[in-house]
């Protein structure tokens, strides 16, 4: 190796590293899943869920110039296994935040192909912290007697940002605004 590319790697090493402990944590901006729970419904289940939104100065500043925001809220119900657990229901909602300068209000996309308008940023984001899926969960994927999981997860989802914004997005931790998998038993 030519002696003067010697300092360009360890120049790219020292980067990497530096980079490297943002990659790894959320920080305090990361969405943090409070509860979850089944409910009885006619023929079936549905799934009540609360999360907590928290966005960085930096994704609100992006927020207020225009860019929207999207998570995708992730359900499962899951049959613990001996390896690993089997999925028995999955279920994917999309919900979007975007701020309308004009109006001065905040709207939220839900993934019943509803939109709420907002006066404040905690009022859309409490809006979409509780979720609600009415999609019914048929009786018959539970058997009695049965421990099972359900578990939920929150998913930023950077591919829906503007392109220049995405590389950042990956790199910066206060772009990490995902939850990690929480799951809670469940006993039918």
């Amino acid at each position: 190796m030519p002696s003067c590319l010697k300092p360009l790697r360890y120049g790219l090493l020292l980067l990497c590293l530096q980079i490297a402990p943002g990659i790894a944590e959320g920080g305090d901006y990361a969405a943090r899943i409070e509860y979850a729970e089944l409910q009885s419904a006619d023929r079936g289940y549905t799934v009540q869920a609360h999360i907590d939104y928290r966005l960085s100065p930096t994704a609100k500043e992006a927020l207020h110039k225009g860019v929207p925001l999207a998570w995708d809220v992730t359900i499962e119900l899951r049959e613990p296994g001996v390896l690993w657990d089997t999925v028995i229901h999955s279920r994917k909602l999309t919900y979007s935040l975007q701020f309308h300068a004009l109006l001065n209000q905040y709207a939220v996309q839900t993934p019943f192909d509803r939109s709420e308008m907002f006066l404040t940023l905690s009022a859309a984001t409490n809006f979409m912290a509780a979720v609600h899926d009415s999609t019914l969960i048929p009786a018959k994927l539970l058997t009695a007697g049965k421990p099972y999981l359900l578990a939920v997860k929150t998913q930023f989802n950077r591919e829906r940002l503007p392109i220049p914004l995405r590389p950042l997005a990956y790199l910066d931790n206060r772009w990490f605004l995902s939850s990690a998998w929480y799951t809670w038993p469940i006993q039918k």
